[in-house]
């Protein structure tokens, strides 16, 4: 008896619920699993007619399972309180045998973390509470236990017992560090993990290279320009694009092309033939229509279609759909919905130049800066008000810190766009750049504001059954709470979570509602949340949350002020950045000289203070996890002529608490600086003034005797060499050397020379020759040992790299110069001493490697 209850209980799971399956990025075999699965426990299913595109008595469904947020219903079925969940709702149900909770398996990408199933290792418990928190309110998944459904394990190291499990069990999960998580609260998406992995997580490897390039964002693909040429147009409908059980875009449809799209008559019976093709119909009545195309967002053709729940969207999008022939909605992509005719307010009189993106992505942010209402400038000037960049390792970055320019990530741009309003600068997610991540992987996941952009450009009254069945007017867009909103305000972070649990009933499994009682009970349990959202937001306001807490700022709502000032005072510097083709990696060809802003007379008589130093710190932790500090304390800096920065091309003061051989501090020798200690920022932000740097020089006698190399010998020979130590020296090194390749380029380079990798291939097209020694120059008496004729490789001590050795020597052999494979000790303490010197001891050899392996 027992066994048949539960049973009848298993099979009653889905008991009084009605559900209905779009089709989109779905097979057949997948559709018919979940049908059967509903029906056999206890659920309603009612099918979807693709060729419709709409579902047939939605007022009766309770559970829509879509794998996207991407469907024409999808708005409709939110003010009606009807879950939307991803398939494997389904499956996590039934292996668990009660409903799971369907908020966490909602594709609203509001909901940035809801493929995410988190568990924690031995971290404290403070930030155990904190991810457990923001991981349930942004749609993902907390657990304490290690299970094959956990997709991420975070932890310190890969030691951790958590970590050591999952890897003996074989679990398919990715190990990151806790900031990984906090990163993308911060900037309320997810960003990559690859800089987080463990067990060596790029974010702490100091002599890391250049940040990365991404592929083009999927998200912005043809939807780059919301103005695009006609010749992007096929001549007839594209076949067997999208599989036929797709959402078609034309079917049984009718389009109305609205006045603002200026299309001429040949044009216009291109795109009327394709629609048609594709079973649609081109109409001049707006009553019968169901999509209307136009440009701006302005009209009585416009106000009316909006008002009426027609699909708006401009001429980008209607070439999407007859190219792609499937359904997708205009506000899913920026440059897919109509753009406001004056741009969005403030924006006027903004000059906006953008760094460190390339090709679509560089497209895409152009179109959507002018569509704004801004000036967009491929040259980045003094006149500049922002820079948009997808990281801060650019010269522009560089100069718009010296300008006083505003630097902030795409975020604002696409929300200021969004929601139809300047985004303030204080809201910490817009100025914030993860270590080693390029932000352009999370171009275009910004989608147009609905409740926005209906408060801005059309209003309209709705009617919305109350719990009691009581029709109520909702007259003022997003003044009531609906699903929509709900995952709206949970999902757009700005800073990162209190490290505490949030108050309520989120981490419980809500029953599941009768077919009736569905839409009653879900208001009610909305309405009774209210108190807890309105809580969550007060914790969200809060400036850089309890993680990096602190009392929200006194002007953190009000207007930025350097709005009233846009016209800015000449300093030192006067010059202006072209934009190159690839702005990852800039040159000095990328500075040229140019004319200083005119300025404007209404402008503050105050200028920013001239540069009296430059320094690039190495080592010094003050800063670590306190971004906020950091920035203070650098803008302070940079009021009393000290700027601090990465480039060690260019530097005054190097600042370290000893001498250490990182790749900055090494290449930074070059310069010739004056090497100060940790002591010299610490006078300088206790007391608010510069120190005599002579005061505070960096004496480690500990270096010097292990390395024999005496900082104080080692920068006049710098100062008289001026870069050009290894000028004419063609240096080779192996790709697999220790530290990386690239931290050797950087070294070699800043002083002078060529780096070239070494994989033992291409002998006949590699170069090499003897170096002629001009003694001339001053830097000669540095260079007294060059031999001239020898060519240097720099490689590990490993006998898999034995083979690369020998064909080096045949390169050299070519060229008639003697080989000589190194250590990379070699080459630190050439660059760190400034002078060319030669031992022994660095020599790579065969037969001694062995050796010592034997022994």
């Amino acid at each position: 008896m027992e066994d048949t209850a539960m049973m009848d209980a298993s099979q009653n799971l889905f008991g009084e619920l009605t559900f209905t399956i779009i089709p989109n990025s779905l097979s057949e075999e997948r559709q018919q699993q979940l049908a059967d699965n509903i029906t056999t426990n206890g659920g309603i299913l009612h099918s979807f007619d693709a060729s419709l595109g709409k579902i047939e008595a939605i007022k009766e469904i309770t559970h829509i399972i879509s794998t996207t947020s991407d469907f024409p219903d999808y708005y409709n079925a939110l003010d009606l309180f009807i879950h939307i969940v991803k398939p494997n709702w389904i499956d996590d149900s039934l292996k668990t045998g009660k409903a799971k909770n369907p908020r966490t398996y909602s594709p609203d990408p509001a909901l940035f973390m809801n493929d995410v199933i988190i568990c924690c290792g031995d971290i404290p418990e403070g930030d155990k509470e904190a991810i457990a928190g923001g991981v349930l309110a942004t749609g993902g998944q907390y657990t304490p236990a290690l299970s094959k459904q956990i997709t991420h394990v975070v932890a310190l190291t890969m030691e951790d017992p958590r970590c050591q499990l999952a890897v003996s069990k074989r679990l398919h999960c990715l190990f990151v560090l806790p900031h990984w998580f906090d990163d993308c609260l911060r900037v309320g998406r997810r960003i990559s993990e690859r800089p987080y992995l463990l067990p060596n997580p790029e974010i702490l490897n100091v002599t890391a290279g250049a940040i990365p390039a991404t592929r083009t964002s999927p998200q912005i693909r043809d939807a780059t320009n919301p103005d695009p040429s006609n010749d992007g147009l096929p001549p007839t409908p594209p076949t067997h694009m999208e599989p036929p059980r797709s959402i078609k875009a034309f079917d049984q449809k009718k389009v109305k092309l609205g006045q603002d799209l200026q299309l001429s008559e040949n044009l216009k019976g291109v795109i009327t033939g394709l629609i048609s093709a594709s079973g649609g119909e081109v109409t001049s009545d707006l009553d019968e229509a169901q999509i209307y195309v136009c440009n701006y967002r302005d009209g009585p053709d416009y106000i009316e279609a909006s008002q009426a729940d027609k699909h708006v969207g401009n001429l980008s999008w209607l070439y999407y759909l007859i190219i792609h022939d499937v359904w997708t909605n205009p506000m899913r992509r920026m440059m897919h919905y109509p753009r406001p005719r004056d741009g969005i307010p403030g924006f006027k009189g903004f000059k906006i130049s953008i760094s460190s993106y390339t090709g679509e992505a560089r497209v895409y942010l152009e179109n959507l800066i002018k569509a704004s209402g801004a000036e967009f400038t491929k040259t980045f000037k003094q006149d500049n008000t922002h820079l948009i960049t997808a990281h801060k390792q650019s010269e522009k970055c560089e100069a718009a810190g010296e300008w006083g320019v505003h630097i902030v990530n795409h975020l604002w741009l696409e929300d200021s766009y969004a929601k139809c309003k300047e985004q303030t600068l204080t809201d910490a997610k817009y100025t914030f750049f993860p270590s080693r991540t390029n932000l352009g992987e999370i171009l275009g996941q910004t989608e147009i504001d609905r409740s926005a952009v209906e408060k801005m450009f059309f209003s309209k009254t709705r009617k919305l059954k109350s719990s009691k069945g009581i029709v109520q007017q909702d007259t003022a867009p997003g003044s009531g709470f609906s699903n929509a909103r709900l995952a709206n305000e949970l999902g757009d972070f700005a800073t990162p979570l209190a490290k505490r649990r949030l108050e309520g009933k989120e981490n419980e499994t809500p029953t599941v509602p009768g077919s009736r009682g569905a839409k009653d009970r879900a208001l009610s349990k909305l309405h009774e949340s209210a108190t807890d959202i309105a809580k969550f937001e007060k914790e969200m306001k809060r400036k850089g949350g309890v993680v990096h807490g602190g009392r929200r700022d006194k002007d953190a709502g009000v207007e930025d002020k350097s709005k009233k000032n846009k016209s800015r005072d000449s300093i030192t510097s006067k010059r202006s950045i072209d934009e190159v083709d690839d702005d990852e990696c800039p040159t000095e060809d990328d500075v040229v000289v140019a004319e200083p802003a005119n300025r404007n007379k209404k402008a503050k008589k105050g200028t920013l203070t001239p540069i009296k130093f430059r320094m690039l710190i190495s080592k010094d932790e003050r800063w670590l996890n306190n971004l906020e500090k950091e920035s203070k304390d650098k803008a302070r800096m940079r009021e009393l002529g000290l700027f601090i920065t990465e480039d060690f091309k260019k530097v005054d003061l190097l600042c370290a608490p000893k001498v250490v051989r990182t790749k900055k501090f090494v290449s930074a020798l070059a310069c010739g600086p004056t090497v100060v200690a940790s002591s010299y920022l610490d006078f300088a932000l206790k007391h608010n003034k510069l120190p005599p740097p002579e005061k505070h020089l960096l004496e480690d006698k500990d270096f010097e005797k292990t390395h024999g190399i005496d900082l104080a010998d080692a920068l006049p020979r710098a100062r008289l060499n001026q870069k050009r130590l290894l000028k004419d020296w063609t240096i080779y090194c192996s790709q697999n050397v220790n530290g990386g390749f690239d931290t050797f380029k950087d070294i070699i380079t800043a002083n002078g020379g060529q780096c070239t990798m070494w994989k033992g291939k291409g002998i006949n097209n590699a170069t090499a020759s003897k170096r002629k020694i001009d003694k001339s120059n001053g830097v000669s008496q540095n260079q007294e040992e060059d031999e001239g004729d020898v060519l240097y490789l720099i490689s590990e001590a490993t006998s898999s790299e034995f083979a690369n050795w020998a064909k080096f020597r045949a390169l050299a052999k070519k060229h008639d110069m003697i080989p000589r494979i190194v250590k990379s000790e070699w080459l630190l303490h050439v660059a760190m001493s400034q002078r060319i010197h030669w031992d022994p001891e660095w020599e790579l050899d065969e037969e001694v490697i062995k050796k010592e392996a034997n022994q």
